[in-house]
């Protein structure tokens, strides 16, 4: 069976994403789709992955399924059938495991849908989807974030912010919110994208992810950018690029 199984960080924020907009904007009704929750961050994944060399990351969350007797995960990853993983994860250069390096080899090893997974990575959490006071918002290129900021990051942003909930955001608000996104990696790349070819050429998590760890290291500061919501140009291509970049005013 040609299915799409999505592996998110947590069972609540990055579920609901999932849920709320890749459903409801990006895919195919007909295209049969799951979700699964890992329990823990980026680094969780990376230690897990590497006590066992030959483990997909499938069979590494099926088998914590059986250990935790969630059948009801287990037999869906079971099933199996799937064409192509995406999992979404944060940032967090606050947890306690943080690691440059096991981020990079997570990013380098999680790059193809159809092989190992394609992993989508948002600065500093799933959070950044929300870190708009308009929208479009004509500071959003300024805002960044320290290490120590991120602790209390969520809270922040759900003061600041004018999406209270993920179902707030419409169609055309989506499109505003992938668009500043894109031009703000622009800005820290100093790459310009305009059109789906450039895109293609100039934007990969390996590159956006050398330059936050730049800025990061040298200066303590985190763009906040929310790269999952480029999942529908990934996966559609030129013609959703036009839909929600050339398409956008």
């Amino acid at each position: 069976m040609d299915k799409i199984l999505f592996i998110c960080e947590g069972d609540s924020t990055e579920k609901k994403f999932c849920n709320l907009i890749i459903e409801k904007y990006f895919i195919q009704k007909k295209r049969k789709k799951e979700f699964v929750a890992f329990g823990t961050n980026i680094y969780g994944l990376y230690d897990e992955l590497s006590k066992d060399e030959g483990l997909d990351v499938v069979e590494l969350i099926k088998e914590k399924a059986k250990k935790k007797k969630d059948m009801y995960n287990y037999s869906k990853l079971s099933n199996g059938g799937f064409s192509e993983i995406y999992l979404i994860f944060d940032f967090d250069p606050q947890a306690p495991q943080y690691d440059e390096k096991k981020i990079k080899k997570m990013v380098d090893y999680f790059n193809n849908e159809t092989e190992n997974g394609k992993l989508y990575i948002n600065y500093p959490m799933m959070e950044s989807l929300k870190h708009f006071k308009t929208i479009p918002d004509l500071e959003f290129n300024n805002y960044f974030v320290s290490k120590n900021m991120c602790t209390t990051y969520k809270k922040y942003v759900s003061k600041i912010s004018c999406i209270n909930h993920f179902s707030d955001i419409t169609n055309e608000k989506l499109k505003k919110i992938i668009k500043q996104n894109l031009l703000k990696y622009e800005k820290i790349s100093g790459n310009v994208i305009n059109n789906y070819d450039s895109y293609r050429e100039f934007f990969s998590q390996e590159k956006l992810l050398s330059l936050q760890l730049s800025n990061f290291k040298a200066l303590d500061k985190i763009y906040i950018i929310n790269t999952s919501v480029f999942f529908g140009i990934d996966y559609f291509g030129s013609s959703k690029y036009e839909e929600y970049i050339n398409g956008n005013n």
